[in-house]
């Protein structure tokens, strides 16, 4: 399981239970990796001209992928037009260069390629990325959600974004939470499940990078008065009490509501010192103990009552389950009470 440590992963480690594409010659790797993400030139940089190629891919549209050339290259894409992509080297240095700009990217400070224009990089030996994917209108569409109203014009993200502040190391636990999911090498996770994972990776991408959005996002209609605060969080935990166990994730109870994720993130962080995920999570935490408390354990099983109550990594769910109740899932399914 990766964790965010102040350093990055090896990696080794990354998505490490899936298959490795390892090719020495540049022209299969140019092929490769246009497929999986952009048609782009290659110039390896030693005296050679080969690649020790390293690829591992959650697969094409949002995803997480390993990238590793295994010494110096020249980079030149195509504009990439239809997705988002961030790259974190987990060590080394790599630079892109688009627009008159150029990034010094270390694994304190990821790029982000532009969208609608050509770029380059140069990727240093020795430097392996963790880069994320995400399709432009999965990623507008969460915008939009965020800040709360209909973009009027493309979205345009900053060509960095520093994973050591709170926001980027925020980011990057949302990351390492979507790998160890797609990385768990068991059965592949519930639709709706991936999808609650995909929507916090997304959110908090846009809360750590700026964009032409961003600058504007305290005017948006965060609450100012208690009473109105009071009000939000009220509705939102009934609305929790309901509708908990369903096919919902943050952004659609904040539909619900009326409101944009945002407004309800201030004011429950006000009222409560907590977050719209942390407490879906406890209701549905509450849901669980409630249907284990009832089932039978010659019918029912812990994996099936949590994947029903949104939970797709078992690991993760008896921990937090514990931590709620002081007692194991397995014991609240077999009648047993901790001492």
């Amino acid at each position: 399981m990766l964790s965010p440590q102040h350093t990055m992963p090896s990696s080794g480690r990354v998505l490490d239970a899936l298959p490795t594409l390892r090719t020495s010659d540049p022209y299969e790797a140019r092929q490769r990796i246009s497929e999986l993400f952009c048609a782009h030139t290659l110039q390896p940089l030693s005296g050679r001209g080969n690649v020790k190629l390293n690829l591992r891919s959650s697969g094409a549209g949002f995803g997480v992928h390993l990238l590793d050339y295994g010494t110096a290259v020249r980079i030149s894409p195509d504009a990439l037009k239809t997705f988002y992509m961030v790259q974190v080297p987990l060590s080394g240095s790599a630079q892109l260069r688009s627009s008159g700009s150029t990034v010094e990217s270390t694994p304190n400070l990821a790029s982000i390629p532009p969208i609608d224009s050509d770029f380059s990089m140069t990727w240093q030996a020795g430097t392996p990325q963790l880069i994320v994917t995400a399709p432009r209108k999965l990623l507008n569409d969460a915008a939009s959600t965020l800040y709360g109203a209909t973009l009027e014009g493309p979205l345009k993200l900053a060509n960095s974004l520093n994973t050591a502040t709170p926001e980027g190391r925020s980011f990057m636990r949302a990351v390492f939470e979507y790998h160890d999911m797609v990385n768990n090498g068991g059965a592949a996770p519930v639709g709706y499940v991936k999808r609650l994972h995909e929507e916090v990776v997304l959110a908090r991408w846009l809360m750590a990078v700026k964009s032409n959005y961003s600058t504007a996002l305290d005017q948006w209609d965060t609450p100012s008065e208690d009473a109105k605060n009071s009000s939000l969080v009220c509705s939102f935990s009934d609305l929790l009490d309901v509708h908990s166990s369903e096919d919902l994730n943050v952004g659609d109870l904040a539909e619900a509501l009326g409101v944009s994720i945002r407004t309800l993130q201030v004011a429950l962080a006000k009222e409560l010192g907590s977050t719209p995920s942390q407490m879906l999570r406890e209701a549905r935490l509450r849901r669980a103990h409630a249907m284990l408390s009832e089932a039978d354990p010659g019918v029912d099983s812990v994996t099936s009552i949590a994947e029903r109550c949104g939970f797709g990594h078992l690991g993760r769910f008896a921990q937090a389950y514990r931590q709620h109740f002081g007692m194991a899932p397995s014991e609240t399914l077999r009648g047993e009470r901790t001492q």
